[in-house]
C-alpha cells in the first residue's frame, strides 16, 4: 500500500490491534481495539486503546516509548497446485497471501477519568452503532462505569508513520494469479473469499 489515506482506511475498518513497545528486556505486547483519531486537515495524527492497569504496558508506557501497532487484515495460505506452470514444470513453492498495516510512534499512558470515559464512549458507539439496540456506556450504573475506569490506562500513540502491504500473487505471473483468485473464490475458507475480493479490486 502506498497511499496514506489507504492505510488510515484500512485501522478503521480493522480497529483491533497487536500493540508492541520496546522495553528495557525486550518487546512487550497487548492485543486491544484502538481508534484512529485524525486532526482538522483529516490526517491520521494518533491511535489510541487501553490496556487493564496491571498490563506490563503500563510501566513501559510512563514516558513515551517506541511502538508499533499491527492491524491483520485477512491471510490465507497458497498451494502450488492453484499455479498454471505448476503442471508444466514443479518449480513452485507454497506461500501465503495477507494485507496488514503497521503503525509506528511513541506510545504513551494516560489515566485520567475524562479522557479514558472519552475514549470508552467512542469505542462503545462505534461498536454498537449496528445494533438494533444500540448499547451506551451510560445505560451502566455511573459509580459502576467509574470503578471500571480505575482498572484501565489508556495509551495513546503518535503516528510517525503508516506501512501497508498486500499481497496478493502480484509477484506471479497472469495465468497463476487467475488461479489464485479462482481457488480463493471458490475456497470454504472465509479469509480466502475475503481475499479474492481484495484481488479483485486490485
Amino acid at each position: 500500500m502506498n497511499e496514506q489515506e489507504d492505510m488510515a482506511a484500512f485501522v478503521e475498518a480493522r480497529m483491533f490491534a497487536t500493540l508492541v513497545v520496546s522495553g528495557p528486556e525486550g518487546p512487550v505486547a497487548a492485543h486491544i481495539p484502538m481508534i484512529l483519531n485524525r486532526d482538522a486537515s483529516g490526517k491520521a495524527v494518533t491511535l489510541e486503546g487501553h490496556v487493564t492497569r496491571i498490563n506490563p504496558l503500563t510501566v513501559l508506557a510512563q514516558s513515551p516509548s517506541s511502538a508499533i501497532a499491527i492491524f491483520h487484515g485477512p491471510d490465507a495460505y497458497v498451494t502450488p497446485s492453484l499455479y498454471h506452470y505448476e503442471r508444466e514444470h514443479g518449480k513452485v513453492v507454497p506461500t501465503w497471501n495477507y494485507t496488514a498495516v503497521h503503525v509506528v510512534g511513541a506510545v504513551e499512558a494516560f489515566s485520567d477519568h475524562e479522557t479514558l470515559h472519552a475514549q470508552v464512549s467512542r469505542l462503545t458507539n462505534r461498536m454498537e452503532s449496528a445494533a438494533a439496540v444500540p448499547w451506551k456506556v451510560s445505560d451502566a450504573p455511573a459509580d459502576y462505569v467509574a470503578k471500571q475506569l480505575n482498572g484501565i490506562v489508556g495509551m495513546r500513540l503518535s503516528i510517525e508513520r503508516l506501512e501497508g502491504i498486500r499481497k496478493l500473487s502480484q509477484n506471479r505471473n497472469e495465468a497463476d494469479r487467475a488461479g489464485v483468485l479462482n481457488g480463493f473464490t471458490h475456497s470454504n475458507d472465509s479469509a480466502a473469499k475475503a481475499l479474492a475480493a481484495e484481488m479483485k479490486k486490485a
